[in-house]
């Protein structure tokens, strides 16, 4: 049986059978090779095919604005937030448009409302440097789950040119050729709200030419839509046959909170949707023992496995866990990942998104300590 993703074409909305939404992404990390990129879209509980895509889009954006410069590689060393940044980001998304599909116009403000964003807070009153008229707003926060704020991308552009455009970033970020929405469909929901989530998924296909993925609970009044059955690889067969359904004792499943957006990390990199491992490479970039470092990059001993950060030379791999890793498969993957590791000689040191973000002087020293111990034990060694 061939993967799903090679008989699920761009511009079609899909049911994948076999599996829940949890384990799809399982079987997608990493992501192989010939798989398109893929993001998980948890919709909101609202009744308009309409809303669904506005709140799709926004999503989108801002999971945009996190990647950069992911999908823009030329501008990985531009600074500063105005001066020459702003123009110079710019010509890059220009050039790269030149040569592309991307709409230029689109790439452009993208890019530089991206840059802003990276630089922090823009100066009170501070205007755009292409559109004097037009304030920029500086880097958000919000509430996990809650809808991005309503950026001024979203004003000068119509849907089918966000949709369009931002399909391709995602695309580009992971060097793909195309990029999948795989909408978690939730359940309980009436026939009304059913028709929406299928209308808003055919219209994200059709004006974006995402392939949508429909996964979770059935859509019985939404019509026919072809269905694939997903075929897991060994490993993630495997598991589901000795974890069974029932969630770990102490970490119980929690639902994900509606309308949110989640993605892969970009492989050398911290994951652009997580604050607490954005938060820990800012502070660990200052530091020199923190050096030799590698993010979200697979273990090539098992391919399958990917570790959020390693130092392979003092065998040290560090998770940082967020409420994603709480569902009891990925739980049971978890914990099948670091008895492996352990067996090949790895320490595996475990970080809460929490103590990462409200403890994190606590958190450096217990990896300062730890590398330095290990970088003492391996020059007696050598003695």
């Amino acid at each position: 049986m061939t993967p799903h993703w090679t008989r699920t074409p761009a511009g079609r909305v899909t049911r994948l059978r076999g599996a829940s939404t949890e384990v799809i992404e399982l079987a997608l990390t990493p992501l192989p090779e010939d798989a398109p990129a893929v993001v998980t879209f948890r919709p909101p509980p609202v009744t308009s095919a309409a809303e669904i895509v506005a709140c799709a889009l926004d999503e989108l954006e801002a999971a945009a604005l996190r990647l950069f410069p992911a999908w823009l590689p030329a501008a990985e060393h531009l600074e500063g937030p105005g001066g020459a940044g702003v123009p110079a980001v710019r010509a890059v998304a220009l050039e790269l448009a030149a040569t592309t599909r991307h709409f230029g116009p689109f790439l452009a403000d993208l890019a530089e409302e991206a840059l802003r964003e990276r630089q922090g807070p823009p100066a009170p009153d501070r205007p755009s440097a292409t559109r004097p008229d037009t304030a920029r707003p500086g880097a958000e926060t919000r509430p996990a789950g809650s809808r991005p704020r309503r950026r001024p991308i979203a004003i000068r552009f119509a849907p089918e040119v966000r949709a369009a455009g931002l399909a391709r970033v995602v695309a580009e970020s992971y060097r793909r050729a195309g990029a999948v929405l795989l909408v978690d469909v939730p359940d309980g929901l009436d026939p009304r709200r059913q028709l929406a989530l299928a209308a808003a998924g055919e219209w994200l296909a059709a004006h974006g030419g995402f392939a949508v993925w429909l996964a979770g609970a059935d859509l019985p009044a939404a019509g026919r839509v072809t269905a694939y059955p997903v075929r897991l690889p060994e490993h993630v067969a495997e598991l589901l046959a000795t974890a069974g359904d029932a969630p770990p004792g102490d970490a119980p499943a929690t639902g994900p909170t509606p309308a949110t957006l989640t993605y892969p990390p970009v492989e050398g990199r911290p994951r652009a949707d997580s604050a607490a491992e954005t938060a820990l490479e800012a502070a660990l970039v200052e530091a020199a023992w923190a050096a030799g470092r590698v993010w979200n990059r697979r273990y090539p001993a098992r391919p399958h496995y990917v570790i959020d950060l390693v130092w392979p030379s003092e065998r040290c791999a560090v998770e940082i866990d967020g409420d994603e890793h709480r569902g009891p498969h990925k739980f049971a993957h978890d914990r099948r990942r670091d008895v492996l590791l352990q067996l090949d000689g790895f320490a595996v040191l475990r970080f809460t998104n929490h103590q990462v973000l409200t403890e994190l002087g606590q958190v450096l020293a217990h990896l300062e300590q730890y590398l330095r111990s290990r970088r003492t034990d391996a020059h007696k060694e050598k003695k």
